[in-house]
């Protein structure tokens, strides 16, 4: 049945649950992000996202027999509405936990919510395909609301919490689409029995994180394990959710099995790598005689600096250590908003770390700081740092922009003459990374190869101390080279100290480094470190902006990454093989030859891999100029939705028989957009580095919003026509799309691994251009397409 006219309720409804599948996959990515390792996180929420695809299919075996679309809209709705509640409920529950590592249990849990927001968008596409413009114009403002609107709901409401606001929103699209005052009784009903869950759950939490009981497996975090193993007496007593992380202040038993107020507490981001909350009584004598044995004190008892820059304080021990040196200038930046109130939430046991005078700590992205900033330091000193990681199920590999070789040109260029940058770490394979990426840095800057390595110094604690803490080896990269005295004197005292000397230029250069003083070249001592690592092949070759995938230490590509990426690909082949053969063969259907579908297929598969590509790649380039990883993914999301929203709504004004051609030009403006950015964006960028934060967001948005507008163009403008053709086609387009969505989004982290992130940038361009190719195909041989009746 043709339809001309999509009424009122229906683009509401799309908008709302638009709004509520952003916002709940977002959410649910930011709680798992604090149960689970990042490469867990993401392949579990990639399978619940290709459910955006399979719901097309859904749509088209168990829907399309259905006359009035309404009424199964509302239906969809309401199941929406169920499942964003119910599925965590489920995973977050005491009963689950132990199944929380096993990726097919939470995989399917999750993938039913967004089945059935993806059968509802089938199925009002198909219904409504003449005016799939505006339709997709509600549908991107919705994820576009949604993008901005889950850092408020997370901030407010917790990760926890998110997926039954999300219910209400789906409950509340029930409404809007209903066909009548009886319909909307029950989503109505459903949204009030929703906000009071959601009100109770804020009162008196029933859903609420579990801990991990031992033996689940190694994809839990840290501290959900340790909460699980009654044996630690580990207990939460203080907790605090914002878009960033979940920040858990965590308590030990004494071996009596007591808490005690004065002891020490440890704060913990996203459950691991917790920092110190130290007893301090204002006694900065007692700092330096407690901590003088320990590592990440050596760069400071060694060099006491005046000026200091704190990547990273935590709960503040290296703001007390700079002031037992006697430092007069501490600045520091903390990545994680909750930091600073927690610390002054404790101030009695760790007395006013961040209120001293001297100390300036700010909350913003490191890097990105101290690249705007016009001061030199005579330590730059960062421990156990945590990095700008977009929360995004579409970025995986957990990138580390404070640690690529760029960050170490940045962090030399803000020292004095006397200055270094200290880096504690706590695997060994980081070490080394991180030593070539000093080296590398150094490198860069005209230095001799046999010159630069006197530059360096790294150390650890003996194998037997790991388990007293994640503080286990420390870099030091020096602005002038170390003199053979100097280094041997540093040696010993490193020694004397309990420490293991790792290298010391002309002092003491055990394997595998022996021979870097002399310039052993890089591929060289790679090879070096593969021998004395000696478990499996690794690759500790410095890393770059455009790979920025420090703790991934594996020569190629992950295993378990590799063997989904393959599983989509052949959901996306599957779809598109059977799009083809049905659709062939549907009975007095005003379908086109075969070659023409194969080509439809192509085109919505590659809009879906296309889009994600650019978008991730752009999300990259993005984080160290805004400088925040929330606000990031917000600006990047809102600018490229809004864009394309706007381009829907423009295509919707296009004849059938000249839209292709004007596809065409919005793949090609596409394409160009692509291109231009790849060598304009480090010049401008870089030129307005220093604007104020709002300014910036503002430059990013001016880039962003015009390419989006072209990118929202082909969409909407192939689903007009296949629609055309019958509605039947609809839900397989949008599946053939949704899957090669996911795949882009795998392909686009996976290739930037291995080539980088602006050959992935430039992949997406050429993909436009083979859209253009295709569109200009469509226009050229218009009069073989099916006509309107």
């Amino acid at each position: 049945m043709r339809r001309t006219s999509v009424p009122t309720g229906v683009l509401a409804g799309v908008f709302l649950i638009a709004l509520a599948a952003l916002t709940f996959e977002i959410g649910l990515t930011r709680a798992f992000s604090v149960l689970l390792r990042y490469h867990f996180v993401f392949l579990a929420i990639s399978v619940a996202t290709c459910g955006l695809g399979i719901g097309g299919l859904v749509d088209f075996l168990a829907l399309r027999r259905t006359r009035e679309p309404a009424p199964v809209l509302a239906l969809l709705a309401a199941g929406a509405s169920v499942t964003f509640a119910a599925s965590i409920a489920v995973l977050f529950s005491s009963a689950f936990a132990s199944h929380l590592t096993s990726l097919p249990l939470v995989g399917t849990i999750c993938i039913v919510p967004f089945i059935l927001v993806g059968a509802f968008m089938s199925h009002a596409f198909a219904a409504w395909s003449a005016e799939g413009g505006r339709m997709y114009f509600y549908d991107l403002s919705g994820a576009a609301l949604g993008s901005c609107a889950v850092i408020i709901a997370l901030q407010l409401l917790g990760a926890t919490n998110v997926p039954i606001l999300c219910g209400i929103l789906a409950a509340l699209a029930g409404v809007a689409v209903a066909p009548s005052l009886q319909w909307r009784l029950a989503p109505l009903g459903l949204a009030a029995l929703m906000a009071v869950a959601l009100v109770i759950n804020l009162q008196r939490p029933f859903i609420t994180l579990p801990a991990i009981p031992p033996g689940a497996g190694n994809n839990a975090k840290p501290l959900y394990l340790e909460l699980g193993d009654p044996s630690i007496k580990a207990k939460v007593v203080y907790t605090d959710w914002n878009a960033f992380a979940r920040t858990d202040v965590v308590a030990y038993a004494r071996p009596d099995g007591e808490y005690h107020a004065e002891d020490e507490l440890f704060i913990y981001t996203d459950g691991e790598v917790p920092t110190n909350l130290i007893p301090f009584d204002g006694d900065l004598q007692k700092v330096a005689d407690q901590y003088h044995g320990f590592i990440g004190f050596f760069p400071f008892r060694t060099s006491p600096p005046d000026d200091v820059m704190l990547i990273g304080p935590g709960g503040g021990l290296d703001v007390l250590m700079s002031m037992a040196v006697g430092a007069t200038r501490i600045d520091g930046v903390e990545l994680n908003p909750s930091m600073l109130p927690i610390v002054r939430h404790y101030a009695d046991l760790a007395g006013p770390v961040y209120d001293y005078p001297n100390v300036d700590v700010r909350v913003e992205e490191g890097r990105s700081f101290v690249r705007r900033s016009q001061h030199k330091y005579d330590l730059i000193y960062m421990a156990l740092t945590k990095t700008a990681t977009t929360a995004s199920s579409s970025l995986a590999l957990v990138e580390s922009y404070v640690h690529t070789v760029e960050g170490f040109e940045d962090y030399l260029s803000h020292l004095t003459d006397d200055g270094q940058v200290a880096v504690v770490c706590q695997h060994p394979l980081v070490l080394m990374r991180l030593l070539l990426t000093g080296y590398e840095a150094l490198l860069r800057e005209g230095i001799a190869p046999a010159e630069a390595a006197r530059h360096l110094v790294a150390m650890s604690v003996p194998p037997a101390a790991y388990t007293y803490g994640p503080y286990r080896h420390l870099l030091m990269v020096s602005r002038k080279p170390i003199e053979p005295e100097r280094s041997a004197e540093l040696a010993r005292e490193a020694i004397a100290l309990g420490l293991v000397p790792a290298y010391f230029p002309g002092a003491c250069e055990p394997e595998p480094f022996a021979g870097l003083s002399s310039g052993m070249p890089m591929a060289k001592f790679v090879a070096k470190v593969n021998h004395w690592w000696g478990n499996a092949e690794v690759d500790v070759t410095p890393r770059t902006d455009d790979k920025p995938f420090v703790i991934d230490f594996h020569p190629g590509i992950p295993p378990h990454m590799r063997n989904f990426a393959l599983g989509v690909l052949a959901l996306v082949l599957l779809f598109a093989l059977g799009t083809i053969l049905y659709l062939s063969r549907v009975p007095g259907a005003r379908m086109p030859g075969r070659g023409l579908l194969t080509g439809a297929v192509v085109y919505f598969a590659l809009l879906g891999a296309g889009y994600m590509l650019v978008e991730v790649c752009l999300a990259q380039k993005l984080i160290l100029y805004l400088g925040y990883p929330a606000l990031t993914l917000s600006v990047i999301l809102f600018s490229l939705l809004v864009g394309s929203g706007m381009g829907s709504l423009y295509s919707q004004r296009w004849p059938r028989t000249t839209m292709f051609r004007s596809v065409s030009l919005a793949a090609v403006a596409v394409c160009a957009g692509a291109i231009v950015l790849i060598y304009a964006l480090p010049p401008l960028l870089g030129a307005t580095l220093a604007w104020p934060t709002a300014g910036r967001c503002m430059m990013a948005m001016l880039m962003l919003v015009p390419l989006g507008f072209a990118m929202g163009m082909p969409f909407p403008t192939g689903l007009r026509e296949v629609g055309s053709w019958s509605e039947a086609t609809v839900p397989w387009a949008w599946g053939v799309n949704g899957v090669s969505s996911v795949l882009g989004s795998m392909i686009a982290m996976l290739a930037a691994k291995l080539l980088g992130f602006q050959t992935v940038l430039l992949a997406g361009a050429c993909i436009y251009a083979i859209v253009f190719a295709l569109a200009a195909a469509a226009w050229r041989y218009r009069d073989r397409l099916p006509s309107d009746i």
